[in-house]
């Protein structure tokens, strides 16, 4: 199975990179034609906004359906087998959603150190640096001290839930066809309107939100793994 598990996830790899490379091609590309842009029309009320981590997490919420739709069927044709295949996809989406937080905020830290800007805790990070103001936008900034491993952390923590939430729902479209998916969607969307009827979601919300705290992001990846692991019950029983 160790051989499987590696040749399944080079495979894995094979077929993301194309999509990986594009992604961050694009993503740095709109970074670079900001800065040249804020060069250009030098103002020293214009202000350059650039967020990272929204686009991560949209790249996580479609790869997760994505797999499903694409992969998982030409590996179980290779003859992959389930409890392989399950391994190999979580290993794949922990790496994606740990790689990209890398990543982004990395240059997000590499911009702050050249152009020697002050970081500030706030919902704006503004960068500065003579005529050239860079701001940057985060979750830490509002929560708690913004450091690059808090920003890593609640962005692999997001990321990763996201992957695993629409690659199960991936699977209940894949496995129970179009009506079985919608089906299920209309279920959950049922139970949330009644939650929020009844008042017990919204107190379910009031107090996630008045006792919020970093410890948050370790429980909602959590989750991520929980959600992950309900995804086996349909992975054992896919066919092509």
């Amino acid at each position: 199975m160790p051989r499987e598990i590696k040749g399944t996830l080079y495979y894995l790899q094979a077929h993301l990179r194309y999509s990986f490379i594009i992604f961050w091609s694009i993503m740095i590309g709109v970074l670079a034609f900001s800065l040249i842009m804020k060069i250009l029309l030098a103002s020293e009320e214009t202000v350059v906004s650039f967020d990272f981590s929204i686009p991560i997490y949209l790249f996580g919420a479609i790869f997760g359906y994505y797999i499903v739709k694409n992969t998982m069927p030409y590996l179980i044709k290779l003859g992959v087998t389930r409890k392989s295949l399950f391994v190999s996809v979580g290993i794949h989406i922990l790496i994606i959603a740990l790689l990209n937080a890398i990543i982004a905020n990395t240059i997000n830290s590499l911009l702050g150190f050249f152009y020697g800007g002050n970081i500030q805790s706030s919902i704006l990070v503004e960068i500065e640096a003579e005529e050239t103001t860079l701001a940057f936008t985060h979750f830490a900034d509002i929560f708690m001290e913004n450091t690059w491993l808090t920003r890593v952390v609640i962005d692999t923590s997001i990321t990763f839930f996201l992957l695993a939430a629409t690659l199960l729902v991936g699977l209940i479209f894949y496995r129970f066809g179009l009506i079985g998916g919608i089906g299920s969607i209309a279920a959950v969307m049922l139970i949330f309107i009644l939650g929020m009827t009844k008042g017990w979601l919204v107190d379910f919300f009031l107090k996630i939100y008045e006792n919020f705290s970093f410890a948050f992001f370790y429980q909602l990846f959590a989750v991520g793994i929980l959600l992950y692991l309900l995804s086996f019950i349909l992975i054992r029983r896919i066919t092509v």
